[in-house]
């Protein structure tokens, strides 16, 4: 985001915000610094306090010679004995509270793993020839529902564009049918073989040629095949740098990751593709080439295509719509989903 910042000349903004970021983070240390010249002070206080006790205690008996040194010593070692006996708490408090913070960190990392990992037993997912969701409820984290109980339905050679206002729950729908909502219900059926394309695609950092066949192995594929959907996805400058390793999610442009993330799905050519404003930030005519060789990709194998877009012209590449309503107030859900044939 360096060049946003540049371009908005927030710089005084963003200095203020890590100076504030940092006065926080040196007030901790501080404080830690605090507690544990406390906790020294207390500690070596309490041993060297008991060095001294014993002789204060049995000083009066000596000095009036009611024991001899000898035995003033041996109140002093006994003492000693019985101190080290129970001040084990005292000598061991700093390791103690360094183990329950690890412990803390641990379990509280391990509860957000487990939380992660739950499955969503909200929906019931199928396996099936088509797309289709029965009684599917969509709703956000504050328990507002977007959408309640629709029914839709996408058969093989079906190309849906979904459209709505922002924020209606287009992106929640495909995470939905992607599985990856946990605030939804219903049941879902939906193909195997399918591939969903975010408007923002992650791409690791190495070889180009394991970005493109990210999340299989590179391996998989030949050099072949990785420049015939590079050259596909009207990257042809790419083509001779499988091997160059880069940060990809920052060395390319958006267009160029969107692209990429289109070779990434001519390369392993689903039958059933999911597109979230996956072509946003390519112009026009760039826009119509990528689309008419998706379709025609997917018609050769018989699948379908889902598309989220504000823009107008990938409507000329679909037979269907979905298009996402604002519904009266007081209703049970903000919006309703009708279909529209093109």
């Amino acid at each position: 985001f360096s060049e946003s910042i540049a371009l908005d000349q927030g710089e005084k903004v963003e200095q203020a915000s890590l100076g504030r970021h940092f006065a926080s983070v040196l007030g901790n240390y501080l404080k830690l610094i605090k507690a544990q010249k406390n906790l020294t002070w207390f500690t070596v206080g309490f041993g060297q306090a008991a060095v001294v006790f014993p002789f204060i205690v049995a000083a009066p008996r000596f000095f009036s010679g009611a024991i001899q040194l000898g035995e003033l010593m041996q109140i002093a070692s006994a003492f000693g004995r019985v101190q080290d006996s129970l001040s084990w708490f005292v000598d061991n408090y700093d390791r103690l509270a360094s183990w329950r913070a690890t412990t803390d960190r641990l379990t509280s990392f391990d509860e957000s793993l487990s939380a992660c990992a739950k499955p969503n037993d909200a929906i019931e997912y199928q396996e099936a020839p088509l797309l289709r969701a029965n009684g599917l409820t969509l709703g956000l984290p504050n328990g507002e529902q977007l959408v309640s109980r629709v029914k839709l339905e996408v058969k093989p050679g079906d190309r849906v564009l979904v459209q709505g206002p922002s924020g209606s729950g287009k992106s929640t729908l495909f995470r939905a049918l992607a599985g990856i909502w946990p605030f939804a219900s219903g049941r879902i059926e939906r193909p195997q073989d399918l591939m969903f394309v975010p408007q923002r695609t992650y791409f690791p950092n190495g070889r180009l040629r394991d970005a493109l066949a990210y999340p299989e192995s590179s391996e998989d594929y030949s050099d072949e095949q990785l420049r015939l959907a590079l050259e596909q996805a009207m990257l042809p400058q790419l083509m001779d740098r499988l091997n160059d390793e880069d940060a990809w999610g920052q060395k390319l442009s958006g267009g160029e990751q969107q692209r990429l993330a289109l070779a990434r799905v001519f390369l392993k050519s689903p039958q059933w593709v999911f597109a979230d404003e996956a072509t946003s930030a390519l112009d026009e005519q760039s826009e119509a080439s990528l689309y008419q060789r998706l379709v025609a990709m997917l018609s050769g194998k018989g699948g379908g295509l889902v598309s989220i877009t504000h823009r107008p012209g990938p409507a000329a590449f679909h037979n269907q719509r979905w298009i996402f309503s604002k519904r009266p107030a007081g209703s049970v859900a903000a919006y309703e989903i009708t279909q529209q044939s093109t």
